[in-house]
């Protein structure tokens, strides 16, 4: 809904019509996630195919527009219809499609709103067109094609009184959001900087991001880790938001970064307004643990509006607390049985900041009908902390793969049941790992035990083929879950259809910039869809907001990440904020007797390791070793001699538990100092704080350059193409920024010290040395900083006076 009160127009969508002021809804499953996947959506697409193979008239997803005038204001009403064919005696029927479950009866509440929007898309198509018009409700049973029609009585004067009266309870909203957006405005007016005074580099952040929100420019703000970047964005982000009737997301890669956010907009507080939501991964908020989000199945679903509405759930959640939490909804949601997740997305559009991952923007699986490419984004504001991961992610996102132990694993499971649908689905599965199986040995005859990558075409018709047959037996499968009351969270086959729908939808969509590649590795063979470059459809969702505040503590070169961010180069401004912290607290030693080319690691690794022991053995207090990769990882921990040190090491496969273990240990203050050996650009390395100044010394074995695999050699050739630059984009440039990041976990404050070893000859060389961040050469060439790092520890902590 969008109102102009100065042209006095009111645009708005069928949808939002439906949902009168009582909180009724036309459906639950709208919004976000798999929702977009699911059920509803293979129904609809059965229906219209086989709709559309029988009637040459049929046209699908229809879109309509009706404008009328009301008390003094034009209203653009817009829609779209499932289906629009022709009748017998020339007029036009509107078809509505609307899934139930076997056996069940029609709501009353749900079949009148469906009849309502029936009706007002027939209203809309005889205004549009002039011709005779009917409508129909097609209720489509889940698990069979029996499909019931129902025609819907058409009264076009009640329905316009229906419509204006619907109409009136919008502008009413409009009034009262006008008094909100004068509540906001005071608001802006009482805010103040959260501390006593600014830190010194945070009052050019400030100024920097408030330029950058009058001008509606982009900014790329590069400044140190532990100046207090986050709330000195934040600040002027939210005060702008409030004094002009913006929304503001804060998009953060991990959980850590967004409790964070939230803390500083809890500091930030201007009081009585609803202030904050963060949103988790909708996993770790499913309320039945089974992920099915639909009112047939789901009782957190069933009635969501009306128990939310009547029950007072939204208004209490909203007027106790300025900022909510996950932990908050799931604790007010679940006694109430609704949809903790649903109430998350409700939240979040009646405050000011949404607090999410990238996700919720940018991946077509989970992002919110807000970031939609007909969204009106022109209102928004874009922080996007660690900016420069943006890309990977996104790159993932936009990818997707088709994997041979996906099917496996499904098949195995089917061959388990004995109902008819367990041999559907283990036909299914072995037509597709056949097609797979062929594809793979198309691409490298004979090589079914060797691991390897190759460009090579995917069978898309032979994929799009088998759609029909999958979706009609995800709805069989689906209703006899239900019916059995076996439903579980993580189902082998229904994890199969979501990855084949993820797969088949990008294959559609994916133009030359995709890659197609067949893969093994470990014996396990996949197809994958890999988007070479993510810039444009990224550059498609930050161009269209009114700015864009992207955060870190490497951004170099700028045009670098402007370019593969697709950022609007007209638009977008650079700042790099100095570090406020004393130079002489930190060292820099490039440790030019070892090399770390990949071909050589087998015989540098026993001398990296002897060179990190010594070095660790010197700094009084935690150590940090970063490694490019597992691999060498692992190697240089074989030979690594005893130090002085507790050694902790990250495994390849560790997850929260692992990670939490050896945090609470470099936490604890009556464990000794110990050496962490970790991966560069992982969870050790970047936006994680150490504690209370413990770390004093950091080894990057450099310069972390990303593996050269056949993905990367593809993107250099992308990079080379569009920016001449292919090495510096796919290799060096990556590579020295993990190299950055990891350094910036040592200096957090004013009081930290440290010594940071850098291991490699290589970064004296080109392009690597002209990539080394200036405030740690301070106008020195590179080679003024050789040594060796246990020498240059040694010496630079006995110059000190501190507390070991």
């Amino acid at each position: 809904m969008h109102f102009d009160p100065i042209e006095r127009t009111l645009r708005i969508a069928v949808t939002e019509i439906l949902d009168d002021s009582k909180g009724s809804s036309a459906a639950f499953a709208m919004r976000g996630g798999m929702e977009q996947l699911w059920l509803g959506q293979a129904l609809h697409a059965r229906v219209q195919s086989a709709t559309g193979a029988a009637d040459p008239s049929y046209r699908s997803e229809v879109s309509l527009r009706l404008s009328l005038h009301h008390a003094g204001w034009r209203v653009l009403l817009h829609g779209r219809a499932d289906g629009i064919r022709e009748d017998a005696q020339g007029g036009l029927v509107v078809e509505e499609i609307k899934s139930m479950r076997r056996g069940a009866s029609i709501d009353a509440g749900r079949g009148a709103i469906h009849r309502l929007q029936a009706a007002l898309y027939a209203w809309m198509l005889q205004q549009e067109r002039g011709l005779p018009v009917t409508a129909e409700l097609l209720w489509v049973e889940i698990g069979s094609a029996r499909i019931t029609r129902e025609t819907v009585p058409l009264d076009f004067a009640g329905l316009e009184r229906t419509l204006r009266s619907r109409i009136d309870d919008c502008l009413d909203r409009f009034e009262s959001e006008s008094r909100m957006r004068a509540e906001r405005r005071d608001a802006a007016a009482r805010m103040h900087f959260p501390h006593p005074s600014l830190r010194r580099g945070q009052e050019k952040i400030v100024h920097a991001v408030a330029t950058a929100l009058e001008q509606r420019e982009h900014l790329l703000l590069q400044a140190s880790t532990g100046i207090g970047k986050t709330v000195a964005t934040l600040f002027p982000a939210l005060r702008f938001a409030l004094a002009n009737d913006e929304r503001v997301y804060v998009l953060t890669p991990k959980n850590l970064q967004q409790e964070m956010a939230m803390a500083v907009l809890a500091s930030l507080d201007p009081g009585e307004i609803a202030l904050a939501v963060r949103l988790q991964a909708k996993a770790s908020m499913c309320a039945n643990q089974t992920m099915i989000c639909h009112e047939e199945y789901c009782r957190f679903a069933r009635d969501f509006w009306r128990k939310t509405w009547e029950g007072g759930i939204l208004r209490r959640l909203l007027e106790s607390r300025s900022v909510v939490n996950p932990e908050t909804l799931l604790r007010i949601a679940v006694p109430a049985e609704v949809c903790p997740f649903e109430l998350g997305l409700t939240a979040a559009r009646e405050a000011i900041v949404t607090v999410c991952d990238y996700n919720y923007a940018f991946d077509p699986i989970v992002s919110l009908p807000e970031f939609s490419p007909a969204a009106d984004l022109s209102g928004t504001i874009l922080v996007v902390d660690e900016i420069h991961n943006l890309v990977d992610r996104a790159r993932q996102s936009f990818s997707a793969s088709l994997d041979g132990e996906t099917i496996a694993r499904a098949q195995r499971v089917a061959t388990l049941g004995g109902a008819p649908i367990h041999r559907e689905v283990e036909a299914l599965c072995g037509d597709l790992r056949n097609t797979l199986d062929e594809t793979l040995e198309e691409a490298a005859p004979g090589a079914r035990q060797q691991s390897w990558s190759l460009e090579h075409a995917v069978p898309a018709e032979r994929l799009l083929a088998a759609r029909p047959r999958f979706d009609a037996a995800f709805a069989d499968y689906l209703e006899y879950r239900i019916d059995t009351r076996s439903m579980e969270p993580n189902d082998a086959f229904l994890s199969l259809y979501f990855t084949l729908l993820r797969f088949l939808d990008v294959l559609s969509d994916a133009g030359n910039r995709f890659a197609h590649l067949a893969e093994r590795c470990g014996g396990i063979g996949r197809l994958r869809l890999l988007c070479k470059d993510p810039g444009q459809r990224l550059g498609a969702v930050l161009n269209r907001c009114h700015s864009v505040i992207g955060l870190s503590a490497t951004l170099t070169p700028t045009e670098f990440h402007r370019d593969l961010l697709g950022l609007d180069g007209e638009r977008s401004a650079a700042v790099t904020i100095p570090s406020p912290f004393p130079p002489e607290h930190q060292c820099i030693v490039i440790d030019t007797s070892v090399t770390t080319l990949w071909r050589h690691r087998t015989r540098e690794a026993p001398r990296i390791a002897r060179r990190i022991a010594a070095f660790s053995d010197q700094v009084p207090g935690h150590c940090l070793a970063l490694f490019p990769s597992h691999a060498f990882l692992c190697r240089v921990a074989e030979q690594l001699p005893t130090t002085g040190k507790t050694l902790l090491r990250q495994g390849r496969e560790d997850g929260g538990r692992e990670r939490e273990a050896i945090l609470r240990e470099l936490r604890d203050p009556r464990t000794r100092p110990a050496l962490l050996l970790a991966v560069a650009g992982g969870v050790f390395a970047e936006g994680i704080d150490y504690p209370g100044g413990s770390l004093r010394g950091v080894a990057v074995v450099g310069p972390c350059i990303p593996a050269p695999d056949l993905e990367r050699q593809l993107l250099e050739s992308e990079y080379a193409e569009r920016f001449d630059r292919g090495f510096d984009y796919a290799y060096a440039i990556p590579g020295m920024t993990r190299v950055a990041q990891a350094a910036g976990r040592l200096i957090r404050s004013e009081r930290d010290t440290g010594v940071i070893a850098l291991l490699g000859r290589r970064l004296l060389r080109e392009p690597y040395r002209s990539l080394l961040p200036e405030t740690w050469l301070r106008g020195r060439p590179p080679e003024e900083l050789v040594g060796d790092p246990a020498v240059v520890a040694r010496s630079f902590f006995s110059s000190l006076s501190y507390d070991s």
